[in-house]
């Protein structure tokens, strides 16, 4: 509260909480507020109030009364956050839900969403799209050795060599564990393997980690729309299986 009203604490510790009034709310929500928390409930709403510099500012305050072991009232307890930690809050819960923490690529709900938009435009424009469906070789033994936080930087190495060989307009998510999915819009089929060769190649060479030269490998699996199918399960189905395909090819 000090940081948001531009006053002290030594200026708030005793004052009443009239030294923030805006003098601009509704009496009616005044009334409401303590009706409810003079009925021993938490009320909470949204109040205009000024700062030390004579600024307004709106606040989501909860108030809750505070009894004592006789069930009175001795105390009241107010929790505010400014309209920016509202916005800042939702965009933290928003990323948390549709972006993958680790690697900072979309996570598997946030991909869900864009393949099913992707199958829209692509119908409606009659075009074609890509899926690579893309799982490390000997990422669990990277593991198993040198242990997890190791593995994780891998991750994020490996997700940013593979979005150096794609465009600016595809879209590279992150499924889970060392699996990846890119979404390839508008290529034919010669261009695909071309580009399925040059992420094998790029992900081919060492990675330096923590003074480890790590060396995996990527088996990758291609289906297209709408040769491949016309929905997401379809899609990410086909590609699965010619990704497992192709990596019992790969193994000696």
């Amino acid at each position: 509260m000090s940081r948001q009203s531009g006053y002290s604490l030594a200026e708030l510790i005793g004052s009443s909480p009239r030294i923030l009034s805006s003098g601009q709310q509704s009496p009616e929500v005044y009334r409401q507020m303590w009706q409810t928390i003079l009925a021993g409930k938490a009320w909470q709403g949204v109040l205009a109030e000024r700062n030390k510099a004579g600024e307004l500012y709106t606040v989501n305050q909860v108030i809750s009364p505070l009894l004592s072991s006789e069930g009175a009232i001795t105390h009241f307890l107010a929790i505010q956050h400014t309209s920016c930690d509202i916005g800042a809050e939702r965009e933290h819960m928003h990323r948390l839900a549709f972006c993958d923490v680790l690697t900072n690529l979309p996570n598997r709900a946030s991909l869900l969403d864009l393949l099913q938009q992707e199958i829209v435009d692509a119908s409606t424009a009659k075009q074609v799209f890509t899926l690579l469906f893309l799982d490390l070789d000997r990422f669990k033994q990277v593991n198993d050795t040198y242990g997890h936080l190791v593995g994780d930087k891998l991750l994020v190495s490996v997700a940013q060599r593979v979005l150096g060989t794609i465009r600016r307009t595809d879209v590279l998510a992150r499924l889970g564990g060392d699996e990846f999915v890119a979404l390839i819009p508008q290529l034919t089929g010669e261009q695909v393997g071309r580009l399925v060769e040059k992420i094998t190649r790029a992900i081919s060479h060492p990675f330096e980690i923590d003074g480890h030269a790590l060396h995996v490998g990527v088996s990758i699996g291609v289906s297209q729309f709408p040769a491949d199918g016309c929905t997401v399960e379809q899609l990410l189905d086909v590609a699965d299986k010619a990704m497992y395909a192709a990596k019992q090819r790969r193994q000696p």
